[in-house]
């Protein structure tokens, strides 16, 4: 899990708490576990799993967001009842220009990048065209 949808996480659980409801089970048993960890010694950071690990960065995390809004956008556009009925080439243009206007929405990319990110295997499951605020990768503050 990253770090910033820990985060959101966190700020979920807060919200459950301020409201009065009670934890679940499976709640229960995470932050037992965590405050265990604490108990003996371990960085808080480190045990609630908000601090990057080597190999993640929260630039990455942003581009992973990034790239998840960008690809909701392009599989809505491709739709062709609700879309446009775009091919994935006309849409990831599309999107490409979009991201690079002023007070764009989305972080600027290239097209080429767009494509190159569409096309790869390990961002495949970005291309959800529902963002929910806890999914990972989920552009959505809480």
């Amino acid at each position: 899990m990253t770090v910033r949808v820990q985060r959101k996480r966190f700020r979920a659980l807060a919200d459950q708490l301020r409201s009065g409801k009670g934890l679940s089970q499976e709640q229960n048993e995470y932050l037992c576990k965590r405050f265990d960890a604490l108990g003996h010694g371990e960085d808080g950071n480190s045990a609630f799993g908000l601090a990057y690990t080597q190999g993640r960065s929260e630039v990455d995390e942003k581009r992973r967001e990034n790239l998840r809004f960008i690809f909701s956008w392009v599989v809505a556009k491709m739709d062709p009842v609700y879309g446009d009925g775009y091919s994935a080439n006309k849409a990831l243009q599309a999107a490409a220009c979009e991201a690079n206007k002023k007070g764009s929405l989305f972080r600027a990319m290239t097209y080429s990048a767009l494509r190159n990110a569409w096309y790869n295997k390990k961002y495949q499951y970005l291309r959800d065209p529902i963002l929910r605020p806890l999914d990972i990768n989920s552009p959505i503050n809480y």
